[in-house]
């Protein structure tokens, strides 16, 4: 199967399962979500989040060259100084009232936890291959997500000071290049079973479905 061919089944998978056609971010764009769904949101995506810097380190760490240097840049930006991303997701959690301890003492639900080991596990059990088929899966769908994050945060939750959506906002353009970098990779030098790739291209996608359905559900629950 050629390269070319391998991504496009990739990304027929990544648009059958987008994160955007998944109910909680449908109910988000329509302003739907209850301060309450938002806030356990903040609290339980944090760990994803928080997790995804070391999933890069792990990764880098297994490779060379080219590769090694485009995982380091991603990993600079999400470790950046004047603004690591976790420390942005939490000012966007403090501005839906979610404080440090709320995020600390938060329980993971399953979903979460699925999430964080799995791409822990791809990142550093599977090949190479896999891992930045995974990462792209991921990084693909952000910044179209970011964006209507945004949106649906000033129309509709009264969040529109620069701080308290900047983690959005530099994922809405960051992403477009990390997206761009991932593909060019694959295209150039995704080999072994692509069949194994496919499979842990859905695997992840399956993993980050999850972790939304597991917040989904529970605020669902909270409310019956």
């Amino acid at each position: 199967m050629a390269n070319t061919e391998l991504l496009a089944r990739m990304d027929a998978a990544i648009a059958e399962k987008s994160l955007l056609k998944h109910p909680f971010y449908q109910d988000w764009q329509a302003g739907k979500l209850s301060r309450e769904a938002l806030q356990l949101y903040a609290a339980q995506y944090y760990r994803h989040v928080e997790a995804f810097p070391k999933h890069l380190r792990v990764l880098a760490a297994r490779t060379e060259g080219p590769l090694q240097g485009l995982i380091q840049e991603n990993l600079a930006e999400e470790e950046n100084p004047a603004g690591s991303h976790p420390k942005l997701w939490r000012d966007f959690a403090a501005a839906v009232g979610v404080g440090e301890d709320d995020i600390t003492c938060c329980p993971a639900l399953p979903g979460t936890q699925v999430v964080v080991q799995t791409f822990r596990e791809i990142c550093g059990d599977r090949t190479v291959a896999e891992a930045v088929a995974a990462l792209y899966a991921y990084e693909s769908q952000v910044p179209e997500i970011a964006a209507t994050k945004i949106d649906g945060l000033k129309r509709f939750y009264g969040i529109d000071k620069a701080e308290d959506v900047a983690y959005f906002a530099v994922h809405e353009e960051t992403d477009k290049a990390h997206r761009a970098a991932w593909r060019g990779w694959l295209e150039e030098h995704a080999e072994g079973n692509e069949d194994e790739i496919l499979a842990t291209t859905n695997e992840a996608l399956d993993a980050l479905w999850g972790a939304l359905d597991a917040v989904h559900c529970e605020r669902q629950e909270a409310v019956r």
